[in-house]
C-alpha cells in the first residue's frame, strides 16, 4: 500500500527565495512530453518517436510585499523583468532529509497578483523550465 503524505510541508525555493514555506499553499510540477508520428506508407498502423519533453513549476499563495527577512513580490517582479534563467527547487514532501527535490532552471513566464474583495490578495508564479529537471534525495 502506498504511503500518502500531506502537502502542508512542501517546500519551494526561486531565485533563492524561500516561497514555500513562507506564503505558498498550492505548489505542482508539471512534466509533458510531445510525440513525433513516424508511420510509413503500407502500414495500418502509426508509429511514434519521442519528441521533446518540457516541465513547467506553478505556485500560488498569500501575496506579500515583504519584510527585510523576505522580499518575495520584489523577487518575482524583478524575475519578470529580464531577470533571465533562475535556479528553483521543490520539494513537495518538505525539506527533512531522505525527501525527494526536484530542481533546475528556468524562466518566471507569468506573475500575477489578484486582490479579490472578500479574501486575501493572493499570486500566481509560473516557471518554464529551461532545461530537464533534476531528480535526487535530500541529504540531512
Amino acid at each position: 500500500m502506498p504511503t500518502a503524505v500531506q502537502g502542508k510541508n512542501s517546500y519551494v525555493t526561486f531565485r533563492g527565495a524561500n516561497i514555500g514555506s513562507a506564503i505558498a499553499n498550492e505548489a505542482s510540477l508539471s512534466l509533458s512530453g510531445s510525440e513525433v508520428e513516424s508511420s510509413v506508407f503500407g502500414s495500418n498502423w502509426k508509429g511514434y518517436l519521442q519528441g521533446q519533453s518540457e516541465a513547467e513549476l506553478s505556485v500560488r499563495g498569500v501575496w506579500d510585499a515583504g519584510t527585510a527577512a523576505l522580499n518575495i513580490d520584489a523577487v518575482l517582479f524583478a524575475a519578470m523583468n529580464g531577470g533571465g534563467t533562475s535556479l528553483w527547487e521543490f520539494m513537495p514532501e518538505g525539506s527533512a532529509g531522505g525527501r525527494i527535490l526536484y530542481k533546475g532552471n528556468g524562466l518566471a513566464r507569468s506573475y500575477r497578483i489578484s486582490s479579490p474583495i472578500a479574501a486575501v490578495v493572493g499570486f500566481e508564479l509560473t516557471v518554464r523550465c529551461s532545461d530537464a529537471p533534476v531528480r535526487s534525495i535530500t541529504v540531512g
